[in-house]
C-alpha cells in the first residue's frame, strides 16, 4: 500500500514547488519589464538619434531576518533600483533605495541591526548621479538627491590602480546635508587576489557630518572564497567606532548560494559582536537572507 501512495504525494509536492517557483518567475519578471520600460522612457527624453546602447535598469530586492541573544524579532527588507541613461552621454544615473548607511559600509560589510548610525533606516532615498569625469584609474561624479528624510548634495572622486596582483583604490568627497549640514569622507580599499576563487580585502572609511557629534571610523579585513558561480563564502571582522561609547567588533561567516533561479540566492551568515556599551559582553547572532536581482 505504501507504494501506491507515496509516490503520487511525492509528484504533488513537485508540482506545488514547481507553481511557486514559476510564481516568483513571473512576478519577476514583471518588475524587470517595468523597470526597463521606465528607463528607457525617461532617456527617450534626451534622444536626437536612436542609439545601439538601450537604456537599462538594474536592481535587487533583499528579505532578511537577523536575529540575535538580545533580540529575535529583527527583520529586514532592502531594495536598489539603478537605471542607467546612454542618450544622456552614459554619465547620468538616477538610483532609488531604502539604505540610508550604505555609504559608511566597507566593501565586503553586511547590514547588521545596529550597525546604522542614522535614523532613517528604512526611509526612501532618490538620487541623480552625474558622471563628471572618468579616466582609467580616475572618476569623479556629483549627486543630488533626497536621503535621510532631506536634501542632499555630494560630490566625490575616486582613484583607482592595479599593482601586480593587488588592487588599490582610494575616494574622498565632500557632501551638504540641508538640515544635518556639511560633511566629508575618506574611503581606502586594499583587494589582494592570491588565484581565481581566492582573495583578501582590507577597507577603511572616515565620515564625518556636522550634526553628528562624533566622526566614525570604520575598518575590516574580509577572506572571500568563489568555488564557481552559484556559491560564494566570506569569512571577516570589522571594528566601528565613534570615539564615545559607540565602538564594536564583529566577527561573521557568510554562505551564499544561487537557488532555484540563476538570479535568486539565500545567504546564512552567523555573527559574534561585542559592543562597547554592553561593556563587550558576547552577542551570538545569525542573518538569513534571500535576495532577488533583475537587470541587464
Amino acid at each position: 500500500m505504501l507504494l501506491f501512495v507515496c509516490p503520487p504525494t511525492f509528484a504533488e509536492n513537485n508540482s506545488e514547488d514547481s507553481q511557486e517557483s514559476d510564481t516568483l518567475a513571473s512576478v519577476r519578471d514583471g518588475i524587470n519589464i517595468r523597470m526597463q520600460s521606465t528607463a528607457q522612457w525617461l532617456d527617450a527624453l534626451m534622444a536626437d538619434e536612436t542609439l545601439d546602447d538601450k537604456a537599462h535598469a538594474k536592481g535587487y530586492l533583499r528579505l532578511g531576518w537577523l536575529p540575535r541573544s538580545a533580540d529575535w524579532s529583527k527583520t529586514q527588507v532592502r531594495f536598489t533600483v539603478q537605471l542607467s541613461l546612454p542618450n544622456w552621454e552614459n554619465r547620468l544615473k538616477l538610483i532609488i533605495d531604502n539604505d540610508a548607511d550604505e555609504l559608511n559600509r566597507l566593501p565586503f560589510e553586511t547590514e547588521t541591526p545596529f550597525a546604522s548610525n542614522t535614523n532613517a533606516e528604512d526611509e526612501l532615498n532618490a538620487a541623480i548621479q552625474y558622471l563628471y569625469e572618468s579616466t582609467k584609474n580616475i572618476e569623479i561624479d556629483n549627486r543630488l538627491g533626497v536621503s535621510r528624510g532631506q536634501l542632499y548634495g555630494r560630490s566625490a572622486a575616486k582613484w583607482q590602480r592595479q599593482i601586480s596582483h593587488t588592487l588599490y583604490s582610494a575616494s574622498a568627497g565632500l557632501e551638504y546635508y540641508f538640515s544635518d549640514g556639511f560633511g566629508q569622507f575618506i574611503k581606502l580599499a586594499a583587494d589582494k587576489q592570491f588565484d581565481q576563487q581566492l582573495s583578501l580585502n582590507w577597507s577603511a572609511n572616515l565620515r564625518n557630518i556636522e550634526s553628528e557629534l562624533d566622526t566614525e571610523f570604520r575598518s575590516g579585513l574580509y577572506l572571500s572564497y568563489l568555488p564557481d558561480n552559484k556559491r560564494a563564502m566570506v569569512m571577516g571582522m570589522n571594528v566601528k567606532d565613534s570615539f564615545d561609547t559607540l565602538r564594536s567588533y564583529n566577527l561573521s561567516y557568510r554562505y551564499r548560494q544561487q537557488f532555484k533561479h540563476s538570479w535568486l540566492f539565500y545567504e546564512i551568515e552567523p555573527f559574534l559582536e561585542y559592543r562597547e556599551e554592553f561593556d563587550y559582553r558576547d552577542e551570538v547572532g545569525i542573518a538569513v537572507r534571500l535576495i532577488g536581482y533583475y537587470g541587464q
